[in-house]
């Protein structure tokens, strides 16, 4: 009862300020002092995107999942971003707080709003299109268009590069040369294990995105968003490599027991233990690290082609 009391008092006390509601433009914040601005960033590509754009110095607090670069790792975290605290976040008078979609839950940017917080929540995409657009969106808010162009043009020239290199190593080697005798290798994401199963990504997925620039089969492409798929269905698929989030594989010899799981030990990944774990905040989420992560996807498939230095 007190921390509602509490709570309401201080939502009564703030509420001279102007109110914004969630989903907007905020074309006015482009007149408003940057220096003035005090967010509170929900997610971990969002935080990304605001150091890479160099106005980290308005981040006030970050929910858990921000932990990149190392210096987010050490600013006040607010919980998970599904699931913050709206009496947390006015704890720090913020000014404006930058969600990913999922960011709730459900009722905060309501009264976030009311106590006169500008709330932008972010629509969730998952290609280098998306990349592009949540770049823009947040250089625009944060007066720092020019910045956020060229950080596109940087990652659209690096993307091209890439996807140069995949699809010249795929021409320069033809079916018979290509481990099992595929015309494409098949790979799969695993994004964690329980009992349940193995929960994969599949289409309209970052990884998704990556196996395609890369050249590469998503085993799990018939699946929408992240699923569990069943053990039968992997078999099937009989993917050559799995790739792992890094936050399921740390400990020791994750990887090699995942190689014994039952749904993939009798593929050819699980038979030739091709495992690697890829690290989960730029493997799963949107972020200016996009090509750093598919370089890791064409560099550790290239075991799979004749001519390794392609």
């Amino acid at each position: 009862m007190y921390k509602f009391v509490s709570l309401v008092f201080f939502l009564a006390l703030i509420s001279v300020q102007p109110s914004a509601y969630a989903g907007t433009s905020f074309e006015s914040d482009a007149l408003q002092s940057s220096e003035k601005m005090r967010i509170i960033a929900s997610g971990g590509s969002i935080t990304e995107i605001i150091y890479a754009l160099d106005k980290q110095q308005f981040i006030v607090a970050t929910d858990s999942t921000s932990l990149y670069p190392a210096a987010a790792a050490s600013l006040p975290k607010l919980g998970y971003f599904r699931q913050l605290s709206t009496e947390g976040i006015l704890g720090f008078q913020p000014t404006h707080l930058l969600g990913a979609q999922a960011t709730g839950p459900e009722s905060l940017p309501g009264q976030l709003t009311a106590a006169g917080i500008q709330v932008q929540i972010y629509d969730e995409q998952r290609d280098v299109a998306g990349l592009h657009q949540l770049i823009s969106e947040i250089g625009q808010l944060l007066n720092a268009s020019e910045k956020a162009l060229a950080l596109n043009q940087q990652i659209t020239q690096q993307v091209a590069q890439l996807k140069a290199k995949a699809s010249k190593r795929h021409l320069a080697n033809d079916s018979r040369t290509l481990a099992g005798g595929h015309d494409k290798i098949t790979a799969l994401f695993v994004m964690s294990d329980s009992d349940r199963g193995l929960t994969v990504a599949g289409g309209n997925t970052v990884p998704q995105a990556l196996f395609d620039d890369a050249g590469v089969i998503n085993a799990a492409h018939a699946l929408i968003d992240y699923k569990v798929m069943d053990n039968e269905s992997i078999l099937a698929a009989n993917p050559d490599i799995i790739f792992v989030a890094s936050h399921r594989a740390r400990e020791a010899n994750a990887l090699q027991r995942l190689c014994q799981h039952p749904a993939l030990k009798a593929t050819n990944a699980g038979r030739n233990c091709a495992i690697s774990a890829m690290e989960s905040s730029s493997a799963l989420g949107l972020s200016p690290r996009y090509p750093q992560a598919l370089q890791t996807v064409i560099s550790r498939t290239a075991m799979f082609y004749a001519d390794q230095s392609q």
